[in-house]
């Protein structure tokens, strides 16, 4: 198939992109900077080059592909772009520019829980508005929903490596978060999987892991002492509203910590063959490896 990804260079992106060209897709690129795609630039046939957030950039994007696969969202706690622009309104360009194109799948990936948690968290509101499109729409889709990626847990790593980490609450929720190359195996599967078709997969990865568990998984990374502190259940969501009314993608950041501290994800399908100590070892020794090569 010919398969359209947006969000390619970012984490789950490039693996998307990289486990299509495996499996012999053809893939196009939807990028602002070429250069950006990095070591999968060599899995990639054609290169579109637009802005998601600018309809216009887009004129031809979804042309002659059978598939859009888009992973795009915001992670900046920067002020702009906002989550409403990147996360709502950057896939609802694709959404119609596929429903222009008549493309036979659409894949979005959104968020587990989301439906649930959609009201107390400003990006989870804006991908579900995304959701809803689809859902009501003409485009076929499938909903991917993970339970969050291991580059998110890099927060707790760095929180390690500072001497301290801090949970929201006790630290007793359980999730399951995902690697990247496991999830796109995972995506990759659905799209050739026609019954996959107007069907929603929440999906983690092989372990179930309390925060309290990834903070020491942390700091047994770095060969050091746990000091892990729980904060007041209210203290996160407290400071997330009072935040949104002025930099909403740092107050939503917040906001979904509070909310996945509060879901159980044990209902979500668990898949994949990486694990986060690894993950976290990999991290260190990329990151020795950088620092070496500056000196």
């Amino acid at each position: 198939m010919r398969v359209l990804v947006a969000g390619s260079t970012g984490y789950l992106g490039r693996y998307v992109v990289s486990e299509l060209h495996a499996r012999g897709h053809v893939v196009r690129a939807l990028v602002r900077d070429p250069a950006r795609l990095g070591p999968v630039r060599g899995c990639v046939t054609e290169v579109f080059v637009g802005q998601a957030t600018e309809d216009a950039s887009l004129e031809g994007v979804a042309d002659g592909v059978d598939c859009i696969i888009s992973c795009l969202g915001n992670r900046t706690f920067n002020r702009k772009p906002t989550v409403w622009a990147v996360d709502r309104d950057a896939n609802l360009h694709l959404v119609a520019r596929a429903r222009a194109a008549a493309i036979s799948r659409f894949i979005f990936v959104s968020v587990l829980a989301g439906r649930q948690t959609r009201s107390r968290v400003p990006q989870i509101e804006a991908r579900e508005q995304v959701v809803d499109a689809l859902c009501q729409g003409s485009v076929p889709w499938t909903i991917i929903r993970p339970a969050g990626f291991f580059n998110d847990m890099v927060e707790f790593l760095d929180m390690a490596a500072k001497g301290a980490a801090w949970l929201v609450g006790k630290g007793n929720s359980r999730f399951a978060p995902i690697h990247g190359a496991d999830l796109a195996t995972y995506i990759v599967d659905r799209l050739e999987d026609d019954a996959a078709v107007s069907r929603e997969f929440p999906v983690g990865g092989p372990e179930l892991l309390s925060q309290r568990e990834i903070a020491e998984l942390a700091f047994s990374a770095l060969n050091q002492s746990s000091r892990i502190y729980a904060t007041p259940d209210w203290l996160v969501p407290m400071l997330a509203k009072l935040i949104i009314p002025f930099n909403v993608n740092l107050g939503s950041f917040l906001a979904m910590l509070a909310a996945m501290a509060g879901e159980q994800d044990a209902a979500a399908v668990r898949t994949g063959e990486r694990y986060l100590a690894d993950f976290y070892r990999e991290q260190l020794l990329s990151t020795d490896r950088h620092l070496r090569a500056q000196r």
